[in-house]
């Protein structure tokens, strides 16, 4: 029997051969989505110099520098994010989309599909430790350790098949992107807390201790800590590495069980609701009362919020992230004081400040952003819709969700961890609140007028908004002073001085009515700054 050889071709495509440019276009996806690329490489690496530049050249008892430690921890974390965060999120979407489907109908071997996305996290996570590693031998002295290098490789190598085997299981388990995009994030961010990567040799109370022990990041960072310290020895750590071992097997179980290829129905997720109006003629002047008004008001606020509900990532980092900082760090801590205040008492003022900027300057924007590459501002010209009112319902719901958050943060706070807020201050409170989301809700505007996709803008505003977290110390780093060129950094921007207000308002010893006009005439000065930008560039909006 003759059989032609153009049928039978495609079947014998060589395994490398097909592996190779899945792998190569894997890598370039990661390289080409900003948000991928900002926590993989970009945190880590803001955070090790932030960190490092506030530790200076502070040395252990041996003389080794502080700096020596910090890179294991931070490269860990950039290597969870690209082998455990991304796999799960890219793996979860390309089934939703449907693209796994066609390429199980394609003609190649299905095992090619997941070895390009795990050979992709593997490369991701190799310039995530490379890039950290140069960084802290070229400015911290950080010191190579040449003979646990292959201790290093081996302890990356199986920190990254434990990785991606969980990811893939995430995936497995999730029926949709956000879903896992939540979980991912929502379990490895808490978790870096508690496993020696974002605190390191902290004494943790014992039922956190023993959570950090039962799951495999703090024995990845443990072990790639050991490849990095100068003492003796190769670097090789036999039991950390089995319970890496252990868990990627556990994670490979479940996806071969439960692995699927077709998407599972679950509804796609919408950044934006388009008004129930039909396009005719915008209402004459005489016709738009302040009843009209204010219903219209209502409704754009209402959508909104209607889609923030709808982005469980979003609600997550708003609203619970904050608490759990806030209960995590006095625990962790104890009742010690940062900058004469107690730690729940100074981080309460943190968390609301942080709150309130992600409201208006990452949340915000990336809903317009993706209202309009949606097509739903262009279609809101042809509606009776002032265009002015979607925008005021953006900012009435940035208004009410860092409300809402700041109110769950004073529930925990007043409530377990004796924050007190005099009663006298609680208008300085609401105005902290209220201008603080107006000057990022405009910078959040002018963002959007400025930058095309929504991909590059949340890559932007989180790739600002977390560094400037610590040089604004809402995350604080121990109880000394930054580096004075650090807090020039920082008092050029808007954030430390909404730090500052919000500090003002909070501050159970505070007298008079507790605004800092001063720190606030700052962030009035931004907002306006803001608002020209978008009124001179307002047609980009759309």
């Amino acid at each position: 029997m003759v059989v032609d050889e153009r049928v039978t071709a495609p079947r014998q495509v060589r395994r490398r051969a097909v592996l190779r440019p899945l792998t190569t276009h894997a890598v370039r996806a990661f390289l080409r989505n900003p948000l991928a690329a900002f926590f993989t490489l970009g945190f880590p690496l803001a955070f090790l110099v932030i960190v490092a530049s506030i530790v200076g050249d502070q040395r252990t008892e041996t003389g080794v520098p502080i700096a020596q430690f910090l890179v294991a921890p931070f490269a860990v974390f950039g290597v969870a994010q690209g082998s455990f965060t991304l796999l799960a999120v890219d793996m979860a979407g390309m089934r939703e989309s449907g693209v796994l489907a066609r390429l199980r109908g394609a003609p190649v071997p299905p095992w090619t599909v997941l070895g390009a996305r795990v050979g992709a996290a593997l490369v991701a996570s190799a310039l995530a430790v490379t890039l950290l590693t140069a960084v802290g031998a070229i400015a911290y002295d950080v010191e190579i350790v040449w003979r646990k290098v292959p201790a290093m490789l081996v302890t990356l190598g199986l920190g990254v098949a434990c990785c991606t085997a969980l990811g893939v299981g995430l995936a497995t388990l999730t029926r949709s992107v956000q879903s896992a995009q939540t979980l991912a994030q929502g379990v490895l961010i808490p978790l870096a807390f508690i496993s020696d990567v974002f605190i390191v040799g902290a004494e943790l109370p014992r039922w956190l201790s023993m959570i950090g022990s039962a799951l495999p990041l703090k024995h990845f960072a443990q072990a790639m800590a050991e490849t990095f310290d100068p003492a003796g020895g190769y670097g090789f750590a036999p039991g950390h590495l089995a319970v890496l071992a252990a868990w990627g097997l556990a994670g490979a179980l479940v996806a071969a069980r439960w692995f699927g290829w077709q998407p599972r129905g679950a509804r796609p997720s919408r950044t934006a609701v388009e008004p129930a109006a039909r396009p005719t003629a915008r209402l004459s002047a005489p016709n738009r009362t302040p009843a009209t008004a204010a219903r219209m008001l209502a409704g754009q606020i209402g959508y909104a919020l209607l889609g923030l509900r709808r982005d469980r990532l979003s609600v997550f980092f708003a609203v619970i992230f904050p608490a759990l900082l806030l209960v995590l760090f006095p625990t962790v801590f104890g009742d010690g004081q940062v900058h004469g205040l107690a730690m729940a008492q100074y981080l309460f003022a943190g968390m609301v400040t942080y709150t309130v900027a992600l409201a208006g300057y990452v949340d915000l924007p990336e809903g317009v952003v993706g209202a309009r590459s949606a097509g739903v501002l262009k279609r809101l010209r042809g509606t009776p819709l002032p265009f002015r009112a979607y925008l005021a319902g953006r900012v009435g719901a940035a208004l009410i969700s860092a409300g809402l958050a700041a109110a769950v943060l004073a529930a925990v706070g007043v409530g377990f961890l004796g924050v007190r807020v005099p009663l006298a201050h609680v208008p300085a409170l609401i105005l902290a609140i209220g201008a603080g989301t107006l000057c990022f809700a405009a910078l959040g505007f002018a963002l959007t007028t400025l930058l095309p996709s929504a991909r590059s803008l949340v890559a932007i505003t989180l790739g600002t908004l977390l560094p400037l977290c610590f040089l604004s110390e809402i995350f604080v780093v121990g109880d000394q002073p930054l580096p004075a060129t650090l807090t020039t950094i920082a008092d050029v921007f808007p954030l430390r001085h909404l730090m500052q207000v919000t500090l003002a308002a909070t501050r159970p010893d505070g007298t008079g009515s507790g605004v800092a006009w001063t720190h606030l005439a700052v962030l009035a000065v931004w907002t306006v700054a803001a608002l020209l930008i978008v009124r001179r560039r307002r047609g980009a909006l759309a």
